[in-house]
């Protein structure tokens, strides 16, 4: 992991999931709701996709099942800060 991630605040993690999820989706950032479902729009074909936009925006590396148990954009984000910080 980069000095660069380790110097991320809360909210540029945030910002920069959020970011990446809206581009896969191709949707505006403040569309997504924080309590929405992420099923509903991200179906299991796409994971790898997420998962290698975020590792490359944050410089970091997710392994290939982290996203289950993530429901919600919320969840997403919470999963990301607590991985960039173990």
């Amino acid at each position: 992991m980069s000095d660069l991630v380790v110097d991320l605040t809360v909210v540029e993690i945030d910002s920069t999931v959020r970011a990446v999820l809206a581009r896969q989706l191709q949707v505006p950032a403040d569309a997504l709701a924080g309590t929405g479902p992420l099923t509903r729009v991200l179906d299991e074909t796409a994971h790898p996709a997420l998962l290698t936009a975020m590792g490359e925006a944050l410089d970091a590396t997710f392994p290939d099942d982290f996203l289950e148990g993530v429901h919600t954009v919320n969840d997403l984000t919470s999963a990301v800060r607590v991985s960039l910080r173990a």
